[in-house]
């Protein structure tokens, strides 16, 4: 699924205007992951982010990751923190995200492409030559 470049365009502009707070424990090598920042987005930007039935009142972190030249991410899952995943990219970049375990499937890097996806998959983030930047957030286990 796509979500509308417009959408896009407003988070970005948030993002741009925000200053980050980086997360300690992640696994974003050569760039950072923010601590949680769904709070600055509104209720109705939530709902455009994933738009699916009420999944928006079910999101409970959000994290801002930004790779810079040959950053990426080192292989992990979610399922410490949570049931269900997403992934949502802001720009088309390099270095595909690559699932592993339990299923193989690797996902290019297009600008509003959104995934939704099992926490206990394992994944990681293949280094990326240009600057890549995705949001990565928490969906409560009852959702789905």
């Amino acid at each position: 699924m796509y979500i509308d470049k417009r959408v896009i365009n407003k988070i970005v502009s948030i993002l741009e205007k925000t200053t980050f707070s980086v997360d300690p424990d992640n696994c974003t090598v050569n760039g950072f992951q923010s601590e949680n920042i769904m709070n600055i987005f509104s209720k109705n930007l939530l709902k455009k982010i994933l738009p699916f039935k009420d999944f928006y009142k079910k999101i409970f972190h959000i994290h801002y990751i930004k790779y810079y030249l040959n950053g990426y991410q080192e292989r992990h899952n979610h399922i410490r923190t949570e049931k269900y995943s997403f992934i949502l990219y802001l720009n088309d970049a390099n270095g595909d995200t690559v699932f592993e375990e339990p299923v193989k499937k690797r996902i290019s890097c297009e600008l509003g492409k959104l995934l939704l996806f099992s926490s206990d998959i394992w994944h990681r983030g293949e280094m990326s030559s240009n600057e890549k930047r995705i949001l990565v957030g928490a969906v409560d286990n009852n959702v789905i």
